[in-house]
């Protein structure tokens, strides 16, 4: 498998996702893929290994900007997606929760597809993300 930073799979798969789209949906998946560069920045290291989040320190005492999306690679984004669907992350319009939940399950299966990460070392993890994104979809996007 080849080894891609989060930077240059985040661009790749929301690039692919937008082409083509009206307006309005480029824009919904523009505001989901900078709340999930935030997201990573601000709580992804939550889900690392602690020599993963000791790396993470250390390369954001030399540079902070864009470290997690930097230095990390597919395994480390699956392992943090769960977490973009608490609903503290989730985006606050109804159909930006919506675009956010359906991007989220769809980027995991592209990393499988690509892949990125291999579904049968990583299925528990494939598996909890998709189900998160299942049990958002019955709660309509997250809505109260």
């Amino acid at each position: 498998m080849d080894k891609f930073t989060v930077e240059e799979i985040l661009r790749t798969f929301f690039t692919l996702s937008a082409e083509g789209k009206q307006t309005a949906t480029a824009a919904r998946y523009a505001r989901v893929l900078a709340q999930l560069r935030l997201y990573l920045e601000t709580d992804g290291w939550i889900y690392l290994t602690p020599d993963r989040a000791v790396l993470l320190d250390l390369e954001r005492s030399f540079n902070p900007e864009h470290a997690f999306a930097r230095i990390f690679d597919a395994e480390d984004l699956l392992y943090t997606l769960h977490g973009f669907l608490d609903p503290r992350w989730l985006l606050p319009g109804l159909q930006d929760r919506r675009t956010q939940v359906s991007l989220t399950s769809r980027l995991v299966q592209w990393l499988c597809s690509r892949a990125l990460v291999d579904p049968s070392w990583h299925g528990g993890q494939v598996r909890e993300v998709l189900a998160a994104a299942q049990i958002m979809r019955r709660n309509r996007g997250g809505a109260a």
